[in-house]
């Protein structure tokens, strides 16, 4: 199975712990909203926060989107692919693995104070900045094998990782992405109609 191939890759890596039941259990809810309820501005654990709670421009299921993205990365490294707890060098980290923040985003955040003439105002000399700089690598330098199965891992975290909520993709899209196609259709269904229950 393609998914296990890739996760299993983490396993080699961490022999502190072996998973014997590959379950999963969703827990704390604590900040599920609806659609037509109030959205704090700040949501989300520091380092699964998306580019739109750390800028303020408003969020909804998309957020929880790019969360899985960081998840996942840290399930396939064994590390937290962002490593802060500061929004500024947040963003820089997100830049440095990701590339440039669109335009649009940084030009419509009422959070001017990380930029200057639209670029992040941050100093690569300081103690953070040599951390960032020596830690922070394009997204896909971390693929530890040079395989389709990881090929198709790596395209579908940086579908999951798209700064733009509206371009990143859906849960619906997720499951139907190359990367699940060992799963068979009933799996498909079933995970299909659950992330519609889901989001609404």
């Amino acid at each position: 199975l393609r998914f296990t191939t890739v996760i299993a890759a983490v396993f080699r890596k961490c022999e502190e712990k072996r998973i014997k039941n590959s379950s999963i259990r969703l827990v704390d809810f604590g900040s599920a909203t609806f659609d037509h309820e109030y959205h704090t501005t700040i949501v989300a654990t520091r380092h699964y926060r998306p580019p739109e709670v750390i800028l303020e421009l408003g969020w909804s299921q998309p957020c929880d989107v790019w969360s899985l993205g960081c998840i996942l990365f840290e399930y396939y490294t064994g590390y937290t692919l962002f490593q802060t707890h500061s929004n500024l060098e947040h963003l820089v980290m997100m830049e440095r693995i990701l590339g440039p923040l669109p335009r649009r985003m940084v030009y419509k955040t009422k959070k001017q104070k990380y930029f200057q003439n639209g670029a992040l105002v941050w100093d690569e000399t300081t103690t953070d900045g040599r951390y960032v700089s020596k830690n922070c690598h394009p997204l896909r330098t971390y693929k530890t094998e040079d395989s389709p199965e990881h090929a198709e891992f790596f395209d579908f975290l940086h579908k999951l990782l798209e700064y733009s909520p509206t371009l990143r993709i859906s849960v619906s899209e997720a499951l139907r992405h190359p990367f699940f196609s060992h799963l068979s259709p009933e799996q498909k269904t079933l995970g299909s109609r659950t992330s519609r229950d889901l989001s609404r």
